[in-house]
């Protein structure tokens, strides 16, 4: 196995960081860079990236990237994974630049859209996450986080039919996700629609001994919604 074969082994992006979104595949569209010490950047800024060094990893994709060496696709994946990293620490403006830039390249590049989606997100531009949620989600229609945050940009846009809509599809695709069923129910929840949302909690209780300790607002949801503390406490029982 190459070098770079084994950079983007899967193993290497399984232990990446799902909530920002790292390249789940692409492998069989790269090119090996024009140079060596190109690709040696490029792979000791992924490798930083897995160890979550998040300075080192920008500072060597910026060197990777300004050496002119690298052939489109990887360029716009060093983009991509600089812009992942910018988004980790905050730098949200530059990580919308480097998404812009990665997709200027490689327009499949459903990752990016998604990390874009979250930037905007944390920007406050709900319309903009939206339509890129929606882009990852047309290139890549199988993953229930995409879901999970669409659904979270519609929420906190008061649509809360379509964010609903986005959790049951979640949930299709990930039918035990506690998550998803916390999130329909603050779903349910936030237009009045009670008996649903205090079923959707409960469902997330029967999937995690631990619930109340994870979502400990969910507690006083459940107290408002008529729902006693013996009523929870047999509810968890009852999943032992």
């Amino acid at each position: 196995m190459s070098r770079h074969s084994k950079l983007m082994s899967s193993s290497h992006i399984a232990s990446g960081s799902r909530g920002i979104g790292l390249i789940v595949l692409l492998s069989a569209a790269l090119s090996l860079p024009a140079h060596a010490s190109a690709l040696g950047d490029f792979e000791a800024g992924y490798s930083a990236l897995l160890h979550k060094n998040y300075d080192r990893a920008i500072a060597l994709f910026t060197d990777a990237i300004a050496s002119g060496d690298l052939r489109p696709a990887n360029l716009a994946l060093a983009y991509h994974y600089r812009g992942a990293e910018y988004l980790k620490t905050g730098r949200d403006d530059e990580a919308i630049a480097d998404f812009d830039r990665a997709l200027a390249l490689n327009a499949t590049l459903f990752t990016a859209y998604y990390d874009r989606g979250v930037a905007f997100k944390r920007k406050g531009d709900l319309t903009r996450a939206i339509a890129d949620y929606s882009e990852a989600i047309r290139l890549h229609p199988n993953l229930n986080y995409f879901y999970l945050h669409r659904g979270a940009a519609y929420a906190a846009n008061s649509q809360y039919e379509e964010a609903i809509a986005d959790y049951k599809l979640a949930l299709f695709y990930r039918p035990d996700s506690v998550p998803a069923f916390v999130a329909l129910g603050d779903a349910h929840l936030a237009p009045g629609r009670n008996v649903e949302a205090l079923a959707d909690y409960r469902q997330a209780m029967r999937r995690h001994g631990d619930f109340l300790k994870l979502y400990p607002g969910v507690a006083a949801k459940l107290t408002a919604l008529g729902a006693t503390p013996e009523a929870n406490k047999l509810v968890l029982r009852d999943t032992r």
